[in-house]
């Protein structure tokens, strides 16, 4: 049909007729409440550590890899893969903790700034 006689037709899409990626990101509202209400760690360095690091799967599967090769009593490539893993996870998180330190140093600068009576107010609560 010609997009020019009929331009409402293009506002109608049947199933699979667009883009059919999903995104599957660690941090979801209603389809996963398990990690929007049980969720234990920092969501801002897990979402890194599986977009830049490795995904679930991928350290599971390092984990059990480097678990059954202990269990068998090797010190192979597994074991190195979990020991890379894991220093690139605590990277991750220290900087995440640079970040934090560096929000935190700037917002009692504005506080200062501001009202340095309410500034040594929260000082003393934290002493």
């Amino acid at each position: 049909m010609n997009p020019w006689l009929f331009p409402w037709l293009g506002m109608f899409k049947g199933p699979l007729s667009g883009d059919v990626t999903q995104d599957i990101s660690p941090i979801t509202s209603l389809l996963s409440p398990q990690f929007e209400f049980n969720f234990a760690g920092d969501r801002s360095i897990e979402s890194e550590v599986v977009a830049d690091v490795a995904s679930y799967g991928k350290q599971l599967g390092i984990l059990s890899e480097a678990l059954i090769e202990i269990a068998e009593g090797k010190q192979g490539d597994a074991l190195k893969r979990l020991q890379k893993l894991t220093i690139e996870i605590e990277a991750v998180k220290d900087r995440h903790k640079d970040k934090l330190e560096q929000t935190v140093k700037a917002d009692l600068d504005k506080l200062k700034k501001n009202d340095p009576e309410k500034l040594k107010q929260l000082i003393d609560e934290y002493r």
